[in-house]
């Protein structure tokens, strides 16, 4: 089968790769097609995301959806369309007994080494993280669920969105679906601030109520100018440097909360600790999503959350390097970049 190898830093290219063979309790999904994530992006460019890295060649993806190609004796009808969960937990240990399955001590993640991603044509995966589709949506952008997913889960842990001031710092795919859940959660004032003008202009597109324009405008001089220097009551990070997690922390009225979603190109974050003890303010991470893909797939059926405005460009499998360059440099308004097989 045709598969997406990175083989290198800033390198990847197709290679002929057998193909999986289910194991019980997996179903095996033809991909139609993967959108490149920002951990995608880190371990392009830099060869890890977080501290894990690769050490051979790899197969990138992790938003992904398709066909079941085989059900293997499962409760899928072959001919599905499905979006896949890469996060299979084991659903034995402490973490997984609690309910926390996103943060299971023995969690397979499809796209982490040493497993390899869905960016191939074939892909084998627990059938039990293998959802059905809306027939209302594209089956190239299905693997956005898996980012709104992230932002349903993030407005699930933050507390007082109804009529609370918020700031969306950081407008890509995970940042879009996060604004559409603060304004479902009936936010009365949305700020999103972002360094790229398309990317703003989706932001207002999906509800946004103000915008700011990185780089030209100063977002907490904005934003304490706006709201006559109270500041916001939340503020989601979603950018990843930890320049806009300390705007984030700039931004926020004493007492109030930073829900941190985005991931730094380095390990680190460099903060001064004062406001936050001064000021008693919540300091919340978010790791990715803990079983809301039902709610975020009856979201897109009901047509409450729009997720084409964030698939801007698509590439065949062989165009990968230049969707990867693409995805990196955020040239031409890109927000999702899908790779179809």
């Amino acid at each position: 089968m045709k598969t997406v190898v990175q083989s290198g830093v800033h390198r990847v290219g197709v290679e002929e790769w057998p193909a999986p063979v289910p194991a019980p309790g997996e179903v095996l999904v033809r991909i139609r097609a993967v959108t490149i994530c920002a951990s995608d992006i880190h371990m392009f460019a830099e060869g890890n995301v977080g501290g894990v890295s690769w050490d051979g060649p790899f197969v990138p993806g992790h938003e992904a959806a398709g066909v079941v190609e085989d059900s293997n004796g499962t409760d899928l009808k072959e001919g599905t369309p499905v979006v896949l969960d890469p996060a299979a937990p084991c659903r034995s240990c402490d973490m997984c007994r609690e309910g926390l399955l996103h943060l299971c001590r023995d969690l397979k993640f499809l796209d982490l080494p040493p497993i390899h991603g869905a960016m191939r044509e074939l892909v084998a995966w627990p059938a039990d993280c293998a959802f059905p589709v809306p027939e209302s949506l594209e089956i190239v952008e299905a693997p956005l669920l898996e980012p709104l997913s992230v932002g349903v889960h993030a407005a699930e842990l933050t507390s007082g969105l109804e009529e609370a001031t918020v700031l969306i710092a950081g407008c890509g795919a995970i940042g879009l679906c996060t604004l559409q859940m603060a304004k479902l959660r009936r936010a009365a004032t949305v700020f999103a601030s972002d360094p790229i003008p398309e990317r703003l202009a989706a932001a207002r597109e999906l509800g946004a109520d103000a915008v700011i324009e990185v780089g030209r405008q100063d977002p907490v001089e904005e934003i304490m100018e706006a709201t006559a220097g109270r500041g916001v009551d939340i503020a989601f990070e979603v950018a990843g440097p930890s320049e806009a997690l300390q705007q984030c922390l700039d931004a926020v009225r004493p007492a109030g909360q930073v829900v941190v979603i985005g991931i730094p190109p380095e390990d680190e974050y460099r903060l001064g600790p004062s406001a936050l003890r001064r000021q008693e303010m919540t300091l919340r991470f978010v790791r990715r999503q803990n079983e809301n893909f039902p709610e975020a797939i009856a979201l897109v059926r009901e047509g409450r959350v729009r997720l084409s405005p964030l698939l801007t460009h698509r590439f065949p499998m062989e165009r990968a390097q230049e969707a990867f360059e693409l995805a990196e440099r955020k040239g031409e308004g890109a927000i999702r970049v899908a790779v179809m097989p």
